[in-house]
């Protein structure tokens, strides 16, 4: 008969062809969530499928309609409804009660399902200039206001563009594109960052500098590839993030603003994306902290005409 290999508990069971995975691993002891008995009314039996995907029968009808609500990714599997044909390897996703409360994910306020998965996104970073120096020459209530009038602007142009605001970082952001199924989420970062960068200038800038003689100058980072995405947080205070080495790169992008004296930098990963649609400045190869070899940054300085190519 095949095996299941159930991790983390590192237990091996046989299980027939018509036995679920949950079935199987309750047969064996092992403490596996499930909360709707295992009648596919919940996602807390979820296991990722390590290997032997192809061993795996196709979704049933009840399965299918689940793991189209909640955005399941192709190895994320219902272990009630999950049979097999040959031997697989599983990682239980839900491990204690607390595990289970915090990925109900049947809540009306859920909007994308809190199960991570990868995706191809574009992740854009924004950092207040000199942050630091500014919050220490202006009154800590001028500090707030001039920050609420900053992430309005910052916020409107995210949402405008079809993005979401991923992570507030004190004195910048992490915005998100492509989260929805999106042939130009690079475009879209790229719109945003020059909405923002446009506000600053015509608004948040001018307004500083009239009320407190001060400079007010931002930095934009914007990288294209594969991050784990999905929900944190509870209730209304849900919000989408994402996690990998491809926001680590979208940070360090940003940061590099500041010694290439540079406002809107991106990646080649993502300059390929709009390369026939953007107004490209300086080039330049720098090394990112904490990663090897040089990468090669680009200054986006423009878009040729954007209202037609989004509208197409």
């Amino acid at each position: 008969m095949p095996q299941i290999l159930f991790l983390p508990d590192g237990r091996s069971v046989e299980a027939s062809i018509s036995e679920s995975i949950l079935s199987a691993s309750l047969r064996a002891g092992i403490p596996h969530t499930n909360e709707c008995r295992g009648n596919a009314r919940c996602s807390t039996c979820r296991v990722l499928i390590l290997s032997g995907l192809e061993f795996c029968r196709p979704r049933n009808e009840k399965e299918q309609a689940l793991a189209a609500q909640l955005h399941f990714a192709e190895r994320v599997r219902l272990a009630c409804q999950t049979t097999i044909l040959g031997n697989v390897a599983v990682r239980r996703l839900i491990l204690d009660a607390n595990d289970a409360g915090l990925t109900d994910q049947r809540k009306d306020t859920t909007t994308h399902g809190s199960v991570g998965e990868e995706r191809q996104i574009a992740i854009l970073f924004v950092d207040i200039r000199n942050s630091t120096r500014f919050a220490d020459s202006v009154p800590p209530f001028d500090v707030i206001h001039v920050l609420r009038r900053f992430y309005h602007h910052m916020d409107k142009a995210v949402i405008d563009h079809g993005g979401h605001v991923a992570c507030y970082t004190g004195d910048g952001l992490l915005a998100l594109f492509g989260v929805e199924t999106s042939k130009c989420a690079c475009l879209q970062a790229v719109l945003a960052g020059l909405d923002m960068l446009r506000c600053v200038k015509q608004d948040v800038q001018p307004y500083v500098k009239r009320l407190f003689k001060r400079a007010f100058r931002i930095g934009i980072g914007l990288h294209f590839g594969q991050a784990v995405v999905g929900t944190l947080g509870g209730g209304l205070q849900e919000r989408i993030t994402a996690i990998g080495d491809a926001v680590n790169i979208a940070s360090r992008v940003e940061r590099a603003n500041k010694k290439a004296k540079t406002e809107f930098l991106v990646t080649e990963a993502a300059l390929r994306e709009v390369r026939d649609q953007v107004h490209v400045g300086r080039s330049i190869e720098v090394n990112l902290p904490g990663k090897t070899g040089r990468y090669t940054l680009h200054e986006i300085v423009g878009v040729r005409n954007a209202g037609a190519q989004m509208a197409g």
